[in-house]
């Protein structure tokens, strides 16, 4: 596999979870769920194998798990390397308090860079505090 420039050295090579994560979202593309949502664990990277069509039906149907996030299935999918970040970025938000299991609450959309990431979390984290 070749890995794009500019890619951190912690996210040269994909953990499990950032490749079950890909692969979930990536199926869920490939059977025509573009738009639509899965529930991501945070702990392993898997989903609970629904794919649901709001980001509020899957936070309800996560009730009772703490360290979950939704996931839109965006079209061509979830590469390794994003799935990374994007577990990443979320285990940072959950270890900082700020969950993403409210309906009502829109939380910002994750930046693009690491340093945005770590900005945004650091922002975010101040704020549940």
């Amino acid at each position: 596999m070749i890995v794009p420039d500019g890619v951190p050295e912690a996210f040269r090579q994909p953990s499990d979870a950032a490749r079950r994560c890909s692969d979930a979202v990536s199926l869920a593309c490939v059977a025509g769920a573009t738009g639509m949502w899965v529930a991501v664990r945070l702990s392993d990277g898997g989903t609970d194998g629904n794919v649901y069509d709001s980001r509020e039906a899957a936070i309800r149907h996560q009730r009772g798990l703490s360290a979950f996030t939704p996931c839109q299935v965006q079209p061509g999918g979830m590469s390794h390397f994003e799935a990374e970040a994007f577990l990443d970025y979320w285990r940072k938000l959950h270890a900082a308090n700020v969950r993403d299991n409210d309906p009502g609450l829109l939380l910002p959309l994750m930046p693009l860079t690491g340093r945005d990431r770590a900005r945004q979390v650091r922002v975010l984290a101040k704020g549940r505090r």
